[in-house]
């Protein structure tokens, strides 16, 4: 037998290597392929699923839905408003007065609110509300008092009438825009009518304050909701500021607003739904007017802290 040639086993040894490389590369590259193919499988049935085997809650799949170009809800409370704290002076050298503790406001009060919106697109709200505030009180002076240079001695039969109702019109954009649940962000502009009077109960005796102006405050509403139809919610308005740059006045008087409210409700139907409600009120106002009424030097002290526990309705007319 006869040694191959040198030629031959050259031959051989280059076969030999371009078979290795092609293993090699078929080892690496067609996994990567078949990955790759697989991948667009998978990515192709994730972008197409079935409508009939949708796992999504039925309170997220509504966000798809496009909402009603309006709705329209009525809503009203109704239950009692008890005074944690009031306190007033009218006029510089005038008497601190506690309505709580000297004034007859240690007791509970009817409370009542009114209140429509309207949403559009299920972003944009327009909110109308009426709230009618009238305290009053009986009392016989324990000392003497002074209102607005007015002398009440002691031992006077005291009448005295706070009346602080407002309407209010807010707007709001709604985060969510998911039925049933909400996270509103806006502004209202509030018009205060205040009354306050302090009378003898002879009538000889009387002083009287008189006050209508707007008050815009910072709005925020938000709702969440179970699917059990038990849903909590939030309403809060609130302002701290100067009255100058509210109105653009010379006076000197600094006020102040918060209406906050935390509920728990449910829904008895897609249109009716009902809520107890906590809220605070409260607020006030210190400095001078700037053109007062005699006999008064225009200094007023108001500050009010006021709890309210209601039920209420909201029904859904459109």
């Amino acid at each position: 037998m006869t040694d191959p040639s040198p030629h031959c086993v050259t031959v051989s040894a280059d076969t030999m290597r371009i078979l290795l490389a092609l293993s090699i590369a078929s080892f690496v590259w067609l996994p990567t392929i078949g990955g790759a193919a697989q991948d667009d499988a998978v990515r192709m049935s994730y972008e197409r699923p079935d409508p009939n085997e949708s796992h999504i809650a039925p309170k997220y799949k509504a966000t798809l839905e496009t909402p009603p170009v309006v709705e329209w809800r009525l809503s009203a409370e109704l239950g009692f408003l008890a005074v944690a704290s009031h306190i007033i002076q009218l006029s510089n050298d005038g008497s601190r007065f506690d309505y709580r503790n000297n004034g007859g406001q240690d007791v509970l009060f009817p409370f009542f609110r009114l209140s429509t919106d309207l949403k559009f697109k299920g972003r944009h709200a327009i909110v109308f509300l009426y709230q009618p505030l009238k305290l009053t009180g009986e009392t016989v002076l324990s000392e003497e008092v002074v209102f607005d240079g007015v002398v009440f001695p002691a031992g006077t039969p005291l009448n005295s009438t706070y009346g602080f109702p407002f309407w209010r019109i807010s707007y709001l954009y709604d985060f969510l825009r998911r039925p049933g649940d909400e996270v509103a962000l806006g502004a209202s502009l509030q018009i205060r009518d205040a009354t306050i009077v302090f009378t003898s109960a002879d009538g000889t005796l009387r002083a009287s304050r008189r006050d209508v102006g707007p008050v815009p405050t910072i709005k925020f509403r938000g709702r969440w909701g179970f699917d059990n139809g038990v849903w909590w919610g939030t309403e809060i308005d609130g302002m701290y500021a100067p009255v100058s740059v509210i109105n653009g006045s010379d006076e000197e008087i600094t006020g102040a607003i918060l209406d906050a409210s935390l509920r728990v409700g449910y829904d008895f139907t897609k249109r009716v739904s009902g809520f107890f409600n906590i809220r605070y009120l409260g607020g006030g106002a210190v400095g001078t007017q700037s053109d007062p009424t005699a006999p008064s030097d225009g200094y007023t002290k108001n500050w009010l802290h006021f709890i309210t526990a209601s039920l209420g309705v909201d029904f859904r007319a459109l």
